[in-house]
């Protein structure tokens, strides 16, 4: 999934405030009604023909990602999903924007099943009673053992299941390979050596890592996350978003600065990353003018068919801190759920047990055919992806590797509670430029922490 799409939107208790007052004094029903006119465009599964008499009835919103990655989805998830169920009448609602959906759901309508940005986004849709409790279907249909444990377990807020995640990410490096060998560099193994190789770029006229984030501000989270898992390691990131160790400590606070000060030396995005847009960013790195990239497993696609003659490899991260290793900052790319208002809850959790295990073959062939992002679950290995372009299994590998490594970090659109990570998406360019003082940034970072796990909000770490 691209990130990219994703739009920061408001908290769904603003949402529901929203709704009471919205378009001129409609009622909230009346604003969710007009949201939903303009959320999407909905694809029935048999186009042309009437409901089936006597068959059930479900409503699944799918995010919008590229109208080439809606077509792909029809192939490898629509077609199969009439056939499972050829007597029902299922509708997919292609989502727009999240603050429609948003919309619709605070006002008590909207699709039965649909996609969320990640653990974070559910809570927030949990807290207001907007999606129901799976923890009873999560029985019937032994979905425990169906996921790794860490990624399962992003699914719970105050001790019920209130998602699942439909995919898994890390973020990573990307090195522009032809840009290294005709400078003569080698992939660095140490900080030292990476620092070394951004003053050569930057000597050279090179930018040594490329970022913009004016189409989506949110993107700082792709930094930050990386920064701070990779210098504090694994314990003491865990303890900070657990609470019991201070966001000023300098295991904590250290990754942030050195964030800061590459970015105010030039190394991200040669200080224009507010004038540049995400496909800038991209557009840079493939065509030579950056030699590196901070992003996540999900570019390796866009990569891929985009700048099909840019050639480059993908790592973990080096070591920044010593003493921390080599880190995979870790992420579910998104999950489902099931709203309150749906009328057939059995038969949504029904689909959504087909989605992860009926529709498997397909799914895993997707992966591999599509550069579909594969679920987060124990039967699916890089032996799976047979066939695959080999940058992509490359990128794969790296990703399960980390994973049994151990050394994985926390993203924070899985690991954070969602009024710090909103907080820092909003105010990290703010401490790039100047403006907010790192102290009074983690500060502020540790009571929204501290206080989303009082309250049970914070998400479950692995």
């Amino acid at each position: 999934m691209r990130k990219m799409k994703r739009i920061a939107a408001l908290g769904l208790a603003g949402i529901m405030a929203f709704g009471l007052t919205a378009c001129g004094g409609k009622n909230v029903d009346d604003a969710a009604s007009g949201a939903a006119e303009n959320s999407g465009t909905q694809e029935a599964t048999e186009p042309g023909n009437a409901a089936k008499e006597g068959g059930r009835t479900l409503v699944i919103s799918m995010e919008s990602v590229t109208a080439e990655a809606d077509e792909l989805r029809k192939d490898y998830f629509d077609k199969q999903l009439k056939a499972a169920f050829p007597n029902d009448n299922i509708t997919i609602d292609v989502a727009s924007d999240a603050q429609s959906l948003q919309v619709q759901v605070a006002g008590g309508s909207g699709p039965d099943l649909f996609h969320l940005n990640g653990p974070t986004d559910a809570v927030e849709y949990a807290k207001a009673e907007r999606i129901i409790d799976l923890s009873a279907y999560a029985d019937q249909y032994n979905w425990k053992d169906l996921f790794y444990d860490w990624a399962y377990g992003t699914s719970y807020y105050d001790g019920k299941l209130y998602s699942l995640p439909n995919s898994f990410e890390g973020m990573v490096i990307y090195y522009n390979t032809d840009v290294f060998e005709a400078n003569g560099w080698e992939k660095p193994e140490t900080l030292d050596e990476l620092l070394m190789l951004c003053d050569d770029a930057q000597a050279k006229g090179i930018i040594p890592f490329s970022f913009g984030n004016s189409d989506y501000q949110g993107a700082v989270d792709w930094l930050y996350s990386t920064f701070l898992s990779c210098y504090a390691g694994p314990d003491a990131m865990k303890e900070a978003l657990e609470g019991s160790r201070s966001w000023t400590d300098p295991q904590i606070k250290g990754g942030i600065e050195t964030m800061v000060d590459w970015w105010q030396k030039g190394y991200i995005g040669d200080k224009k990353s507010q004038a540049l847009t995400g496909d800038d960013m991209v557009s840079l790195f493939a065509n030579g003018k950056a030699a590196m990239m901070i992003d996540g497993t999900w570019a390796s696609n866009s990569l891929i068919t985009t700048y099909p003659e840019c050639k480059w490899d993908v790592e973990v991260m080096p070591e920044i801190h010593d003493g921390s290793g080599r880190i995979l900052p870790l992420a579910t790319g998104g999950c489902f759920a099931v709203n309150k208002s749906c009328k057939d809850p059995d038969f949504a959790a029904e689909v959504l047990n087909w989605i992860y295990t009926g529709n498997l073959e397909t799914h895993i062939r997707g992966v591999v055919e599509a550069g579909f992002q594969p679920f987060p679950i124990k039967t699916i290995d890089p032996e799976s992806f047979n066939g695959m372009n080999e940058k992509m299994l490359d990128m794969y590998q790296a990703l399960f590797d980390g994973m049994d490594s151990g050394k994985v970090g926390y993203c924070s659109w899985t690991f954070f509670p969602s009024t710090a990570r909103n907080y820092m998406n909003e105010n990290t360019d703010a401490l790039f430029l100047g403006q907010l003082g790192v102290d009074d940034y983690l500060n502020r970072v540790e009571e929204l922490v501290k206080a989303a796990v009082a309250d049970g909000s914070a998400p479950q770490l692995p």
